[in-house]
């Protein structure tokens, strides 16, 4: 290149606190998750109000578009989903004494369970599909 012309210009990474608030953002899922999951049984009265299902599709289209609000990055997006999911599904694992997070009775609080771990999921999952910006076009220039 000569004196005048400089190479293309690269934008500016993220930086640290834009990845701080990735950190931050991702431990919010992971306390959602943890309220929602101590959320599935609520009751008023003798009726199963399944909050938690709602809390959990929010939570995770919310969560993931605001961290890839901060980073633009697919990983970024995924870190809320991801520690979201972790917990979960460390709370299925049951203790040595036989304790659960998760009860299996009656009917109605295992569907809640179930409604807020596979919405929250797949709202999450296309939280971060649709975050994902299209390939940019590429010009055919061999005409």
């Amino acid at each position: 290149m000569t004196g005048g012309e400089s190479g293309p210009e690269r934008e500016p990474g993220p930086g640290r606190l834009g990845w701080t608030g990735v950190v931050l953002v991702a431990a919010a899922g992971a306390l959602a998750a943890l309220l929602e999951a101590f959320l599935v049984p609520l009751y008023a009265g003798s009726v199963i109000i399944p909050v938690s299902v709602l809390l959990a599709v929010v939570g995770n289209v919310v969560l993931p578009r605001m961290a890839r609000a901060l980073v633009p990055r697919t990983g970024a997006s995924l870190a809320p989903l991801v520690t979201w999911l972790l917990v979960m599904l460390g709370l299925l694992i049951g203790r040595p004494e036989g304790d659960v997070a998760f009860p299996g009775a009656p009917r109605a609080a295992e569907w809640t369970f179930y409604g807020t771990l596979f919405g929250g999921v797949l709202a999450g999952l296309a939280a971060v599909a649709l975050s994902v910006p299209p390939p940019a076009r590429r010009e055919d220039f061999s005409r």
